[in-house]
């Protein structure tokens, strides 16, 4: 993958950031190009070595394409949670950890509806956060919606297992 200044890419744990430079740094006599990015939601900074960016997971936003598939990941039917606390919070941060956003949505998903039967615990609860913030900031950047607008419709697929209606995505979905 390529990188350009002012390009919209994901980080794995931090979400949507801006490409502010790319430099060069000389680490240990070695010298090395990074990107900056700047994530606005965070205020915050990262430093990612470009040889090293699709290992850590930076990847380009998705498309519309990719959005009707996390809506219908959303809406489907989920996992079954381990019964054993865990267990079940040690694959799910696996599952977060992974960067991949289908696998991400179906945490989303399946934490959601968990958290409506019975409410979670403090340690999923963190993990459910950590997983919607960055999610939601992507999908809002991808359906140019306000993010709390984003938030609850996610809420509401889950919730109601319906797919949302959104114009941009049936137009993709014609063509």
């Amino acid at each position: 993958m390529s990188f350009s200044t002012g390009q919209v890419v994901v980080h794995p744990h931090h979400g949507p950031a801006k490409v502010k430079k790319v430099f060069s740094r000389t680490i240990r006599g070695e010298r090395r190009k990074y990107l900056r990015l700047d994530v606005p939601d965070a205020e915050l900074a990262v430093a990612v070595p470009v040889d090293a960016a699709e290992e850590i997971g930076v990847r380009p936003v998705i498309d519309l394409a990719d959005a009707r598939e996390i809506l219908d990941v959303l809406v489907a039917e989920g996992e079954v949670p381990d019964k054993v606390w865990s267990r079940r919070i040690k694959a799910n941060g696996e599952r977060l950890r992974s960067g991949d956003i289908r696998t991400i949505a179906g945490l989303i998903r399946d934490l959601t509806r968990q958290n409506e039967e019975k409410r979670l615990a403090f340690g999923e609860m963190k993990l459910l956060r950590d997983a919607t913030g960055p999610f939601v900031a992507e999908l809002a950047i991808v359906l140019s919606m306000d993010a709390d607008d984003v938030a609850e419709m996610i809420d509401s697929a889950i919730l109601t297992r319906t797919l949302p209606e959104i114009p941009q995505l049936q137009l993709a979905a014609a063509s």
